[in-house]
């Protein structure tokens, strides 16, 4: 396994707390991944291993070691938060969002097309439209623990001990602590997504853009984002499952290596 290196940033919030992989593949471009809310940047460990060349993450501010976000988070904001991550390249990087972190992706893209070489968008949330207004409602809700029963003992429930057939404990345990994190502020990051149209700003890439919809809630979004795009390349993956960057990893990174080549 390739083992992840830690550093920090300074960025328009405070300090941005950096996850970097190098592995044994110099010939590939680096590797700029975005992660989901509540995730931090160790989220693409099983996939940075797979793919074993440069890649880079970094917990989004307000999660992990991040510094957070002053106001409510947007994807603008966490836009301005990762771009300090682009000076650690001597070219153009590559860029790879996931969830939520697609859209900070397209838009590095679009402010910064001269310092990113492409785009690869997996599971893109798209909540615009009255049709979505219930789900916009209710993304950002607290998880209010103190009112439920034994709550992180049901997370741990199943996140850990309900995937460890397919997840590795330390690995499964990690993700689990990632996502409790934050505390009562664990769905403040899905403000941004909640509030974020992406249509228009998925009309202006101009970047080589490669779309995997996998099998999940957020499909529907995907294939229309990937239509959105100009040349985009759409890939379907129903055999991907969640967690994807676990029980896909393997998958990802091949067809991440196969167009960033």
């Amino acid at each position: 396994m390739v083992a992840p290196r830690r550093s920090y940033l300074d960025n328009v919030a405070g300090l941005l707390h950096v996850w970097s992989w190098q592995g044994k593949d110099s010939a590939l471009p680096p590797l700029i991944c975005l992660p989901p809310v509540p995730y931090g940047g160790r989220f693409f460990q099983t996939f940075a291993t797979e793919l074993d060349g440069s890649v880079w993450s970094a917990d989004l501010p307000g999660y992990g070691s991040s510094d957070g976000l002053v106001g409510p988070p947007t994807v603008g904001g966490y836009t301005d938060a990762m771009v300090p991550m682009l000076s650690l390249m001597e070219q153009p990087a590559w860029l790879l969002g996931f969830h939520s972190g697609a859209l900070v992706a397209m838009e590095m893209a679009n402010q910064y097309p001269e310092r990113v070489a492409g785009l690869i968008l997996v599971d893109v949330p798209v909540f615009s439209g009255p049709e979505m207004a219930e789900v916009r409602a209710s993304l950002t809700n607290a998880p209010d623990y103190l009112s439920q029963h034994d709550p992180l003992n049901g997370l741990f429930q199943a996140m850990v001990v309900d995937r460890l057939d397919r997840v590795p404990y330390e690995r499964a345990l990690n993700l689990f602590l990632d996502f409790i994190g934050a505390g009562e502020a664990r769905n403040a990051g899905f403000h941004a997504a909640a509030n974020y149209d992406a249509r228009g700003p998925s009309e202006q890439l101009t970047h080589p853009t490669l779309v995997i919809a996998t099998n999940s809630s957020l499909r529907d979004g995907t294939l229309q984002v990937a239509e959105w795009i100009p040349n985009a390349m759409l890939v379907e993956r129903a055999d991907i499952t969640m967690p994807a960057f676990e029980l896909g990893a393997n998958t990802l990174a091949r067809a991440t290596r196969d167009f960033m080549s």
